[in-house]
């Protein structure tokens, strides 16, 4: 049973790229002597009419449309608002006036994925991705080929501000994805934006490999120009000495320390951008001294009381909302992200400060070696718990809280064991959910 939960290939490259006759580079990557053990296969599957929307994106995002104005609803509120009525059966019973509208939560998505999807959607684009559960359950998100490959324009309206572009050569890798987990999806794509560049996604886990000095090999040949990730995934990275150029390491999903920042940007010798995105909607906002700066107009921002639907002033700290986004397969009204901060208009352009996101955790094995935390989560996703505190002590142990059934627990340890070793100390306290008290998100803490 638990292969068939995998993803499945259910399309050939021809479909997956159908506006790229020469495919020859992609054979390539993924023919290399030296590549790695892919598992997946991705394309963008943009034709010429998507590719068209996807365009269109990118000049309204580099024409600087104005954000809103403090105290002021943005200007394309009112009609998104009516077409989320109109065709969202999960808004169809909602007020016509946008300040009336309640929070919506992550559960609401995870219960009735499907209930988010506009009626105007051509069902054939649907994609879909599960999260990690990083914070939570495992949640699957539905979007289609535009909004997933407007990521690229989002992070080049970004790199625009240090002067950096990408380079569309249909001969090179434009972006690479690193990644250095137990366990991740890993392939060789294409960008039919980015007239048929390289898209990596690379797992510096060695059992990926079929020999560990490919991993230098392989990426010192290619050599991407852009590097996205996480800052373990970047500090594993970092630890290999790999001679590599890349133009900008972009790195999100957990909190980028300011020491690891610095570190990273004298050894690869390039900005090091600290992005703030979620899978809900994408890219939101990049790092500044000043706060995260918002990128895109089309996602309006507010700041709500953590307990109560209660909008809170500019420059008060409370839970992150967030309406809007280019994606018919969910769209978002008063989106709860979880994630706490304050607002503040500067020159016109809203900034987030004072962000309480993910920060990263450095889990250890009795043997010294660090395990990623995400490969935790995941393990933990597949067993029936609505949320957990998982926390190390100075001696390594593992104190272990979560909400479910003391049935479970011989599958935790399990689970936990199979990641951390079997000489692991263990201590886990299980604890029924509550209708009357909060869940939380999952979190790890250490001594």
């Amino acid at each position: 049973m638990e292969e068939s939960k995998g993803p499945k290939v259910a399309l050939s490259d021809k479909e997956r790229f159908p506006l790229i006759s020469d495919l020859s580079f992609l054979n390539q990557l993924k023919q290399d002597i030296h590549s790695p053990i892919f598992n997946f296969q991705s394309g963008d599957r943009l034709d010429k009419g998507l590719l068209d929307q996807v365009k269109n994106y990118d000049i309204n995002l580099k024409q600087g449309k104005e954000f809103w104005k403090a105290d002021q609803l943005p200007v394309w509120l009112e009609n998104y608002l009516s077409w989320c009525r109109d065709s969202v059966p999960f808004y169809k019973q909602r007020s016509s006036d946008f300040l009336n509208q309640p929070t919506i939560r992550r559960e609401d998505i995870r219960k009735q994925a499907w209930a988010f999807v506009s009626m105007d959607v051509n069902l054939e684009h649907l994609l879909l991705y599960q999260t990690s559960g990083s914070t939570g359950p495992a949640m699957d998100v539905l979007f289609d080929p535009v909004s997933q490959a407007c990521w690229i324009p989002q992070v080049e309206s970004i790199l625009k501000n240090f002067n950096i572009e990408i380079e569309k050569d249909k001969n090179k890798v434009a972006i690479a994805m690193i990644c250095a987990q137990e366990k991740t999806l890993t392939y060789a794509s294409l960008s039919t934006y980015l007239e048929g560049a390289g898209i990596l996604k690379i797992n510096l886990n060695e059992k990926d490999w079929n020999d560990p000095n490919d991993i230098k090999t392989y990426l010192e040949k290619y050599n991407p120009q852009i590097l996205t990730g996480d800052p373990i995934a970047f500090t594993a990275l970092a630890n290999l000495n790999l001679n590599l150029k890349p133009k900008a390491l972009i790195s999100s999903a957990m909190k980028l320390m300011a020491n690891t920042k610095s570190t990273l940007e004298k050894q690869f010798n390039c900005p090091v951008i600290d992005l703030y995105s979620l899978t809900e909607c994408r890219n939101i906002a990049y790092a500044t001294s000043v706060g995260y700066r918002a990128i895109r107009p089309d996602l309006y921002l507010e700041i709500f009381d953590k307990n109560e639907d209660k909008i809170l002033s500019n420059g008060e700290v409370g839970e992150l909302v967030v309406t809007g986004g280019n994606n018919p397969f969910l769209p978002l009204i008063r989106y709860r992200t979880g994630d706490f901060c304050s607002l503040k208009m500067i020159d016109n352009i809203p900034y987030l400060q004072n962000l309480e996101a993910r920060a990263p955790v450095n889990i250890y094995k009795q043997n010294g070696s660090s395990v990623n935390n995400i490969d935790i989560t995941r393990a933990l996703a597949k067993l029936p718990i609505a949320g957990f505190h998982f926390h190390q002590n100075k001696d390594k142990s593992i104190e272990f809280t979560a909400y479910s059934n003391e049935a479970i627990k011989p599958e935790i340890q399990q689970a936990l064991s199979n990641i951390l070793g079997q000489d692991m100390q263990v201590s886990i306290s299980l604890q029924k959910v509550s209708p009357n008290k909060g869940i939380g998100k999952s979190r790890y803490t250490t001594d």
